[in-house]
């Protein structure tokens, strides 16, 4: 159920705004109070766009912190047409909301907001995107509830070896998947295919296309939805970019398609780039290392990036090549692009924006990509990109392509996140660090 379908019976309404690691946080209001929030918006501390993964806000940031702000309200404004259902929640209609100052304003660092400047550059070049989400995730037979009580160490996965695209195998979950799937339906949205992946109760769903924002609410309504399907069920999932060292990690594919209003593809056709497409695609190569903050948000993130881990690590493109960044697919009515860079973890607001700028940058450059290379890249050695957290960090503070996109005040949120994040790495003591010094060190 969605849109207005939603609404209708619902007894009460949760109002949602995507935080900064895109995770759904809002209130929950009797639905005869519906009308009113609609007309005036949502008084609601902002401080969830300062919030680390642990959702625990930073004081002193200046976009929402206490030291500065003293943790003042911002209004979320309802979109009307965003509501969904979801069956863990038969009562409640879920409604997006966008970041505002006094119910007008779009808070520029908000996810929504952040999407949608690059949103409106892509069409004033008289251009529409359609892009799509492919999700991998781990699945156990570990409730929440008992994975927190053990540290979330001996998680059960569903199945154990290797699934990939195992029928057999990978049906062990299916009563799961079902009503994950079923709870998409609910929700209005499809998934156009379930499979299982490489690691040991691994899964991709990948998500129908739809404009970048909507694709963006879908996948973070996906997530969430995921997440209480497991609930329900008494079993758990994660997205972690890298959840176990001896596993794969778990990435979010991009499949984008750009076209001119008149109908034609952008990117090309009948197995050729044209020449703004050319430059789009070596602007999103060549931006790689710019953006890799926002591809891989945390510490962990950096854990999934090996040699030979099926993650690209090198900025390269090929025709239906997986070993590669960016995969080029011809379809019937144009090129499509498949960027396999970012991780499961990532955020879909900061990485859809990062794509455009950086293929918008390009093609504004009129650059040109590297040939496409035929065979595996991943026997290559590993282009020198930030693969450390660090390094990505700095490589962003200082894109002059990030700051003229985003705005050098989100540009400087986003790096003020980030460095919250590494410093909360810096202090763990890890079972890695136990185990290999704790007896030699």
């Amino acid at each position: 159920m969605k849109g207005e379908a939603a609404l209708a019976g619902a007894t009460q309404v949760a109002f949602c705004v995507p935080d900064n690691i895109g995770r759904l946080i809002g209130k929950r209001l009797p639905v005869s109070r519906l009308e009113e929030v609609l007309t005036r918006g949502l008084a609601m501390p902002d401080y969830y766009l300062i919030t680390g993964v642990t959702n625990v806000p930073h004081r002193d940031m200046a976009v929402a912190g206490a030291t500065m702000v003293g943790f003042r309200d911002g209004v979320i404004r309802p979109i009307r047409e965003t509501a969904f259902r979801l069956p863990s929640e038969p009562g409640t209609a879920f409604v997006l909301c966008d970041s505002t100052r006094g119910g007008t304003e779009r808070i520029p660092e908000a996810p929504r907001s952040i999407l949608a400047r690059q949103v409106a550059r892509l069409e004033a070049e008289g251009i529409e995107a359609r892009f799509a989400s492919e999700l991998e995730f781990y699945l156990y037979r570990t409730g929440y509830t008992e994975a927190y009580d053990a540290g979330f160490r001996d998680l059960v996965p569903c199945h154990p070896g290797h699934a990939d695209n195992d029928i057999l195998t990978a049906g062990v979950a299916e009563p799961i998947i079902a009503a994950l799937r079923e709870a998409m339906a609910e929700a209005g949205m499809e998934a156009v295919g379930t499979q299982g992946e490489g690691g040991a109760g691994q899964y991709e769903i990948n998500l129908a296309p739809a404009d970048p924002m909507g694709m963006a609410d879908r996948h973070v309504i996906f997530k969430h939805l995921v997440k209480a399907t497991a609930r329900a069920a008494g079993v758990a999932v994660t997205f972690m970019a890298k959840p176990h060292d001896d596993q794969v990690g778990s990435g979010f594919h991009v499949h984008f398609s750009l076209r001119r209003r008149k109908g034609r593809s952008a990117l090309g056709e009948r197995g050729r780039l044209s020449a703004w497409g050319r430059g789009f695609l070596a602007g999103l190569l060549g931006q790689a290392g710019a953006f890799m903050l926002l591809y891989a948000p945390y510490a962990n993130s950096y854990r999934r990036f090996a040699p030979g881990s099926y993650v690209p690590m090198n900025a390269l493109w090929a025709w239906d090549n997986r070993t590669v960044m960016a995969r080029a697919l011809q379809d019937p009515d144009g090129i499509r692009l498949e960027f396999r860079l970012p991780g499961a973890d990532a955020n879909p607001y900061h990485v859809f924006a990062a794509m455009i700028a950086a293929g918008l940058d390009g093609a504004a450059r009129g650059l040109t990509p590297p040939e496409p290379i035929i065979g595996d890249a991943s026997r290559l050695p590993p282009d020198p990109l930030p693969w450390d957290f660090t390094e990505a960090i700095a490589a962003f503070a200082e894109s002059d392509v990030a700051r003229s996109a985003l705005g050098a005040d989100v540009q400087g949120h986003l790096v003020a996140l980030a460095k919250r994040e590494r410093e909360a790495a810096r202090l763990a003591v890890t079972d890695w660090d136990l185990a290999r010094g704790f007896e030699f060190a």
